[in-house]
């Protein structure tokens, strides 16, 4: 059981958008409000599983900055994927600290998607690295990832921003949902198969995001207007974005925390 002074948060996908969620968790460490569990989707796992396992946010700053494409780019014969996911888990095996969701500091689940029937999976038990590679494969660009004998897809097509997982398996009193899509624009054109991928995947995510973002005690939509799912080069900008609409919603965070 929580006690007030702490919030459970849940973290939404959006590929590089990701990197927002590193500042709002430094806002949050600076205001001394405390991370009792987290919840993540696709990007939002990522970063969750890291900073769950000990994963300071000035470390993972410097992750964001550096990391490019060619440490996830691992083509595949088109079969299930046009990039094998195995790439998202041998990078996360080399940067966790812990292996295990045993091993973590902080409670933790990865929600993916049940390819067969599209339910959402939460993900609390095993493997780190493979639970965070289920949670981000992207349907059509990754290839799906076989756990406990489901095959699995990304997060995002079942629940985009986890505010359920996070009330129900995390058992938040106070849930923080942060959203890194709020005024995202689609792709002008849909010229490459991977643009058709990403916005069919948009589209299968919208509305459970404004579902679940309705279950959630304080909402921080961190805007992506101008902000491609695939430019590693927007990383600051990222984090510049995350700050501000973090610190906008700190007020609201700590009155529901109780501080």
């Amino acid at each position: 059981m929580t006690v007030p002074g702490g919030v459970v948060l849940a973290l939404s996908g959006g590929a590089v958008r990701g990197v927002a969620h590193i500042a709002v968790l430094e806002v949050l460490e600076r205001e001394g409000i405390r991370v009792e569990g987290i919840a993540g989707t696709s990007a939002g796992s990522m970063v969750g599983a890291l900073y769950a396992a000990g994963v300071s946010v000035e470390e993972l700053k410097k992750i964001a900055l550096e990391t490019g494409w060619k440490q996830f780019l691992r083509p595949t014969l088109p079969k299930t994927g046009l990039i094998s996911s195995k790439a998202i888990s041998s990078f996360m095996r080399e940067i966790l600290p812990v292996k295990s969701f045993s091993g973590l500091r902080i409670p933790f689940a990865a929600v993916a998607t049940e390819l067969k029937t599209g339910a959402r999976v939460v993900l609390r038990s095993g493997s780190l690295a493979r639970a965070v590679q289920a949670s981000c494969s992207l349907p059509v660009v990754f290839t799906p990832v076989r756990v406990g004998g489901r095959l699995l897809v990304d997060g995002g097509v079942a629940s985009m921003i986890p505010v359920r997982t996070a009330r129900e398996e995390l058992g938040g009193r106070t849930v923080v949902s942060v959203n890194v899509n709020s005024k995202a624009e689609g792709p002008e054109r849909y010229g490459s198969l991977l643009a058709i991928a990403v916005q069919v995947s948009n589209l299968w995510s919208t509305r459970n995001s404004r579902e679940e973002e309705r279950l959630a005690d304080v909402v921080v939509r961190v805007s992506a207007s101008g902000i491609p799912l695939y430019d590693l080069r927007k990383a600051g900008e990222l984090l510049r974005r995350g700050k501000a609409a973090a610190e906008m919603a700190v007020g609201e965070i700590r009155r529901h925390a109780g501080l």
